[in-house]
């Protein structure tokens, strides 16, 4: 498909959480309101075993005062023992994401990579880009802050 532009992105960040806590937050599809900024609710539905899928809304930010409400299907395949979520998410205009969470111990942190692979149809490319990399910058933020947070 010459119309369809894919982009491969990855950030990391370390988190002072031991990897199971950090695992299980990014394993519940509810935990991800407040994580990933442009959510505004998320519904768990039916998925196949092994699978956690959620339905999202998310708002979407154009030309810095209006917003656009998205509905997102997204599933998340969880695989402790190989210390790896993956995901895959599709939106409306054949926006796709699919990759993984991994992660690795660090003497009492754990280090988060969040590894993405975004197809979209190429008039759109650079405003989804900046959009998810925003988002994933975000996340990975806010998952820190949450988990290293004083209880």
């Amino acid at each position: 498909m010459k119309h369809v532009a894919t982009c491969r992105f990855e950030r990391d960040i370390v988190i002072a959480a031991p990897r199971d806590r950090v695992f299980a937050e990014l394993a519940e599809p509810a935990r991800f309101l407040g994580l990933q900024p442009l959510l505004t609710e998320v519904r768990e539905v039916p998925a196949a075993p092994g699978v956690r899928a959620f339905e999202a809304l998310e708002r979407v930010p154009l030309l810095g005062r209006i917003a656009v409400r998205n509905r997102l299907r997204v599933e998340l395949t969880p695989l402790p023992a190989e210390r790896r979520i993956g995901f895959a998410a599709s939106a409306p205009l054949g926006i796709r994401l699919a990759g993984a969470f991994t992660f690795e111990t660090e003497e009492a942190a754990t280090r988060v990579t969040e590894s993405v692979v975004l197809r979209c149809p190429i008039w759109l490319r650079r405003f989804v880009l900046r959009e998810a990399i925003q988002a994933q910058e975000a996340l990975l933020a806010n998952l820190k802050q949450r988990l290293e947070a004083p209880h």
